[in-house]
């Protein structure tokens, strides 16, 4: 949103406005394939500007999308009296069922509802490569990630060649860390195993272009901690359920003394 960038006085702060939205929009908590942010910022000018950004992550058929754009836009604008600055942001790869206006006429009423798309499968690759924004990484990876197959194996490998790319991008300290952070929460590596090797490696990776990447020996062990009480859990149900000891031992990352234990 270039134009809004602008305008934006970033040395003030922002506020979240969820209570509002979660007020005005109640049936949005129960929807899992869309994400809503409503944003206050300060713009340069003094005057305060409401943000509402909108993440579409579902790619099946929504006749509904434009007019439930609509209905954030007039239920905001009759609770509060603000008027809004809206982006919806389409994260799947197919080319349809991505609306960016809404119409509805009855004889000589006519309302005409336009708002800002964002569509990563129309973005460009090379483009994207040569931004300095911190953000277009993010938008690169989940357009890597279109047909994924997600597994621990596959993570791995992914997240490795993510992390290489991220510590030769030239972003500052502050960015890598923050992008670090993103890519491992996204591709999870369950096997406790494998998610050592993986921090192991990346720590060499790290400590080879000299950077820091931005995941402490503490809230590594808090990882784990939190996966293995997980993985205790799984296998206490597979042992009630009969399952063998080997089988148990591939599909939680625990060593057989830990399960023999539970």
């Amino acid at each position: 949103m270039p134009e809004l960038y602008d305008l934006i006085d970033f040395s003030q702060d922002f506020k979240m406005l969820d209570n509002e939205f979660k007020t005005l929009f109640p049936e949005s908590e129960s929807e899992e394939r869309r994400v809503d942010k409503l944003v206050e910022v300060k713009l340069k000018n003094g005057d305060n500007k409401w943000i509402l950004l909108h993440i579409e992550i579902q790619s099946y058929e929504d006749k509904d999308f434009a007019k439930r754009m609509y209905h954030y836009y007039s239920r905001i604008f009759d609770k509060y009296d603000e008027e809004i600055e809206a982006i919806a942001v389409f994260t799947y790869q197919a080319n349809r069922h991505k609306y960016g206006r809404y119409e509805s006429k009855f004889i000589n009423t006519k309302i005409t509802y336009e708002y800002q798309t964002y569509d990563l499968a129309q973005q460009n690759i090379r483009e994207l490569e040569q931004s300095k924004n911190p953000f277009s990484f993010i938008v690169r990876t989940l357009i890597k990630a279109f047909d994924y197959k997600e597994s621990d194996k596959n993570n791995f490998n992914f997240k490795k060649d993510l992390s290489r790319l991220l510590f030769s991008s030239g972003y500052n300290k502050k960015e890598i860390e923050k992008l670090f952070r993103f890519i491992n929460f996204v591709f999870e590596i369950k096997n406790k195993n494998l998610r050592s090797v993986f921090y192991k490696e990346v720590k060499e990776m790290a400590l080879k272009t000299k950077t820091d990447y931005g995941l402490t020996d503490y809230e590594m062990a808090e990882i784990d901690e939190a996966v293995d009480e997980k993985a205790k859990e799984i296998a206490v149900k597979m042992k009630d359920e009969g399952l063998n000891i080997e089988l148990i031992i591939k599909l939680t990352g625990l060593q057989k003394e830990e399960i023999e234990k539970l």
